[in-house]
């Protein structure tokens, strides 16, 4: 590791199909856009990571941040520590929110991936862990779709990896259909299947309260996200009011969102993201923070990295899976075996370009 520097970075930009369409209160999606990151350094090791940052009109601004970001690191000695600390004060004047947080992540992921390659070491090994498997549930399905639907949705959704916890997008125009949708899951899943819930912040705080308290004793692990992410006082009054658990935190921008929202008691679980968290810099730090409260820690995509870091988690919950960016990727040993998340044993955190796919999917940025 001593003496790595970066040498140059080189971004690319693909939009690939979905296997199962994401059809949610925010809108339709038939194809999910990546950025994706190689971190070339003076050594021959390349650094590697992806971000997908939910609208393809927006890469191409989002790359030239990270270009603009990684400029006064070039020729410099990767410490990827050191490079949060000094990348996150040097995003101040573009602010913590948004495209700035999404670079300072790109970057981060990538130097800890190039960093874990120069030590011969997977990454969660390389920060102190094993490769321990990690209990996930099945994401990529179960939408906004139509009723008759959903048996056969549920049932691919469990066969594969063998699953026992599915995560289903409620908040439909009439109870009845929710409720048909989660009892229609049940009856297939067996009682012991366990099943998440996604409002998709569709609801104000009023519809909320009414849908969740009609909802309230049906079963379901958690509801996510009832009402507007940014409102953690009205998510906090919620809580209060409902029994089963609320989870937020897929919007968290950062270790700061996350602290407030624990200030403010707006749910009993916690699930950042990868790329709005800070990469892995951000999430070690918010996951200690999240252990002096003793909060119950999932991940929001991005199955391959987050599952290495769930390995340092001290209040590791819940793996989110989902496939959207297997076209892109090699085959390197992930797999999901009786519903946990296998991480290979290889050096670095196991993402490296299916470079065909890329060429295929690939859009002008």
């Amino acid at each position: 590791m001593k003496d790595l520097r970066l040498e140059k970075i080189n971004i690319r930009a693909v939009n690939v199909p979905l296997n199962k369409p994401v059809i949610a209160h925010l809108g339709t999606f038939e194809k999910w856009p990546f950025l994706c990151l190689d971190a070339h350094t003076n050594k021959g090791l390349i650094g590697k990571s992806y971000i997908g940052p939910y609208l393809v009109d927006q890469l191409p601004v989002i790359a030239k941040c990270i270009e603009a970001l990684s400029k006064p690191f070039l020729n410099q000695e990767i410490k990827p520590y050191n490079f949060f600390e000094e990348g996150f004060k040097k995003i101040s004047l573009l602010g913590y929110q948004g495209i700035s947080i999404y670079a300072l992540a790109a970057l981060d992921i990538a130097f800890w991936d190039v960093y874990a390659k120069a030590a011969n070491m997977p990454l969660a090994c390389l920060l102190g862990s094993d490769l321990k498997p990690v209990k996930a549930y099945n994401s990529r399905g179960l939408w906004l779709i139509p009723l008759n639907e959903i048996e056969k949705e549920t049932n691919d959704l469990l066969e594969n990896g063998s699953f026992n916890a599915l995560k289903v997008r409620i908040g439909r125009n009439k109870l009845k259909d929710d409720i048909y949708v989660i009892e229609k899951i049940r009856k297939i899943g067996g009682e012991n299947l366990v099943i998440m819930s996604d409002f998709n912040q569709c609801y104000d705080y009023d519809t909320a309260l009414k849908r969740m308290n009609e909802l309230d004793d049906i079963g379901l692990y958690w509801f996510e996200e009832p009402i507007n992410y940014r409102n953690f006082y009205d998510c906090a009054k919620l809580s209060s009011r409902i029994k089963t658990p609320i989870s937020i935190g897929e919007n968290f921008h950062g270790p700061y969102d996350l602290a407030n929202s624990i200030k403010a008691n707006a749910s009993t679980y916690i699930m950042p993201d990868l790329m709005r968290i800070g990469g892995v810099s951000g999430w070690l730090k918010s996951a200690s923070i999240a252990e002096a409260y003793n909060l119950k820690f999932s991940t929001h995509l991005f199955p391959e990295v987050s599952a290495h870091l769930m390995n340092l988690t001290p209040t590791a919950h819940w793996l989110e899976w989902v496939d959207w960016a297997n076209p892109i990727l090699q085959d390197t040993g992930f797999r999901v075996e009786n519903g946990k998340y296998h991480i290979p044993d290889i050096p670095g955190t196991g993402v490296e370009w299916n470079d065909t796919n890329i060429e295929k999917y690939k859009v002008n940025i």
